[in-house]
């Protein structure tokens, strides 16, 4: 995978976690894996459309969950709710969306989908083309697991 794109990648993570979670996060080193494993129980899985085809994926455990919307909102939150749900789906976007302004910036114009966040045990996810795993540790060691797919790069 492009040195650019990793970089880009990484630089889009830590910016996103730390200005919204006002955390400093610990970006892992990034590495080429050809399955995604799911070991939390909350993902969220953005598309990515245009010159590079693919998703950015996530998923934490619901505590780590519980800890993110806590800080995104400003107060303690417990329960996993509709709006607890929108809060993940809504860093999802915004770390998509700062992937894809880096992306333009050396020349890859990008669409990204609405986020769909998915709650449950036994996720399994099934992913093409190149991935990209991204261990990251926000609260605590390796709490956040992040993938990014690409199925087609069509500006190489």
């Amino acid at each position: 995978m492009d040195a650019r794109i990793v970089n880009a990648l990484i630089g889009s993570v830590y910016e996103i976690l730390r200005e919204v979670l006002r955390v400093d996060p610990k970006v892992g080193k990034p590495t080429v894996t050809k399955s995604i494993e799911v070991p939390h129980s909350i993902v969220t899985v953005i598309g990515i459309t245009g010159d590079m085809e693919g998703n950015l994926i996530y998923s934490f455990s619901r505590k780590t969950a519980a800890e993110i919307v806590s800080s995104m909102m400003g107060m303690e939150y417990k329960e996993i709710d509709d709006l607890a749900m929108s809060a993940i789906g809504e860093l999802g976007n915004m770390t998509a969306g700062k992937l894809a302004m880096k992306l333009e910036g050396f020349g890859k114009k990008v669409e990204i989908t609405p986020p769909t966040v998915v709650s449950g045990e036994n996720l399994k996810i099934r992913s093409f083309g190149m991935i990209l795993k991204l261990p990251i540790s926000v609260f605590k060691e390796e709490d956040f697991d992040l993938y990014l797919s690409v199925v087609e790069d069509t500006k190489g």
